[in-house]
């Protein structure tokens, strides 16, 4: 088992546990270190922060955006984010606007086809939480279309499906940059394909993406990761002595009962690539 996790959600995006209830989970998984990286908000944070220090967890303030690159839509992650920057802030706002107006076009293309979901079920389920396709499969799910949220991704909501709608996004280099002018440690998520997420597959052209994100700051690459295989690791912690990149990792916890949801501490870095991390972060 780990004791530290760098990847996990909470009911702020796409998770389905409050980020104290989380924070909860972790300490009787003995984790010792977590971060909270709920995609397009930092909302989740400070209560994490609350529940965390009684218990000696260290909660390490993180951010996971989406950008895209030609087809592909690629994740970086912000560590030791100041989520107190006005500017970082504005354009989270902008991220999660664009996540809602994608759901809405997703609903309104699955009504053309058939699929009498409604806006109100999604945005229920979502509650205060950063929207998204997770919350329509949901729904779907709920509504007897799918049997569980892979389905409902594979039928309706995965590339090709009658209700992928393509999201505005930025692209990698300007994630990579607005981190690093919040003060942040970019890394790369979840670079090669896994069994234990949907629409998750290798990211095209690493090496030559990487040494273009290099040049904007990027610090680090997600390695120890849900359901890698020693191959995987391997290949990725070759890349990262090549490009001088810092090996980070964790499960992508969401709590949504999936068949293969990696649990927190199930996969997570050693404690000395955390420690290097921490020290590029200048966090005392």
């Amino acid at each position: 088992m780990a004791v530290v996790d760098l990847h996990l959600h909470t009911s702020h995006s796409d998770g389905s546990l409050t980020p104290s209830d989380l924070v909860n989970v972790c300490f009787e998984k003995g984790l010792q270190i977590i971060a909270i990286s709920d995609h397009d908000t930092t909302e989740g944070i400070r209560e994490a922060q609350k529940v965390a220090e009684p218990l000696g967890i260290e909660i390490v303030p993180s951010v996971e955006l989406g950008t895209r690159l030609g087809e592909s839509e690629i994740h970086v992650l912000g560590y030791f984010i100041n989520p107190d920057d006005v500017v970082f802030q504005e354009m989270l706002g902008n991220y999660r606007e664009a996540r809602e107006v994608r759901a809405k076009n997703i609903v309104l293309q699955l009504n053309a086809t058939g699929v009498p979901l409604s806006w109100e079920k999604v945005s229920d389920l979502a509650g205060f939480g950063s929207i998204g396709r997770p919350h329509i499969a949901h729904a779907l799910v709920e509504l007897g279309y799918a049997k569980d949220i892979q389905e409902a991704f594979q039928k309706y909501l995965g590339l090709g499906t009658q209700g992928y709608v393509p999201r505005d996004l930025n692209t990698p280099q300007q994630a990579v940059r607005v981190i690093e002018e919040n003060g942040g440690i970019a890394v790369i998520a979840h670079p090669l394909f896994t069994n234990s997420k949907l629409d998750r597959h290798d990211i095209p052209d690493l090496d030559d993406l990487i040494e273009s994100l290099c040049d904007e700051g990027l610090k680090g690459l997600e390695v120890f990761y849900g359901d890698y295989t020693d191959g995987q690791i391997k290949r990725l912690l070759e890349v990262c002595r090549k490009f001088q990149l810092v090996p980070c990792g964790g499960s992508d916890y969401h709590a949504i009962g999936a068949q293969n949801e990696v649990l927190p501490g199930d996969v997570g870095p050693p404690m000395e690539h955390f420690a290097e991390l921490k020290r590029l972060s200048n966090v005392v």
